[in-house]
């Protein structure tokens, strides 16, 4: 079996998320965090015909790195990544001791839906850096026609706070508060369902990943 570059970059978005992975049988890839705030979910060009416990998903990369155009042979206990010259034989690690996901996440209905492309999430992580802030907010001020994504700190109102316009608003007040850290994304426009029980799905517009992050404590939302 011959891993396209495009799943590549999935096992490389997801040892981010978690270092370990559990490949299941079939053609869809999914890994979550240890403190279960992020999952992420994507049906992938290859199939696969068993489950494959990786204990270190970056290892495991480097490993395929070693070989260059690698064939990959799964058996039993290990996976053989091979070219005509070199080889090396990787094992599996047993998924009973992997964190990873044990069902599908059932999306709460969606009180908000907006677009953010690529660019805005690279401005966020850039503000967030600059400013020295942890926090994203997706938010509407009272009496103002503008949805608003700001960085700052939610618990100093006097903090400076980066300020940019992404929608309209439709005439309801929220505050859906993100780790900036948990933004743990490919490179892609995002459409983005949020719902007031403190969960977002994130949907990949070109490269149909799907990530599921929780929302901080402090979110509110007034309908």
């Amino acid at each position: 079996m011959k891993i396209s570059k495009e799943t590549i970059e999935v096992l490389k978005n997801f040892s981010a998320i978690n270092p370990n992975l559990v490949i299941k049988e079939g053609n869809n890839l999914s890994t979550i965090a240890d403190a279960k705030n992020i999952m992420a979910s994507v049906v992938v060009k290859e199939s696969f015909d068993s489950e494959v416990g990786i204990y270190d998903l970056n290892e495991f990369l480097s490993a395929l790195n070693l070989i260059d155009d690698p064939d990959l042979n799964f058996g039993e206990n290990s996976v053989s990544i091979n070219n005509t010259r070199a080889s090396v034989n990787y094992r599996y690690s047993d998924p009973l001791i992997l964190t990873s996901p044990q069902k599908e996440v059932s999306m709460p209905e969606a009180d908000f839906k907006v677009q953010i492309t690529s660019n805005i999430i690279n401005e966020i992580r850039k503000a967030g850096g600059a400013l020295g802030h942890v926090v994203v907010s997706i938010c509407s001020l009272e009496n103002d026609n503008n949805v608003y994504l700001e960085v700052k700190d939610p618990d100093n109102s006097s903090a400076n706070t980066y300020r940019l316009i992404i929608d309209d608003n439709e005439s309801r007040t929220y505050d859906f508060q993100f780790l900036i850290s948990n933004l743990k994304l490919l490179p892609d426009d995002y459409e983005v369902l949020v719902s007031s029980k403190l969960i977002s799905q994130w949907n990949g517009i070109n490269n149909k990943t799907k990530y599921w992050i929780a929302l901080e404590k402090n979110s509110s939302f007034n309908n």
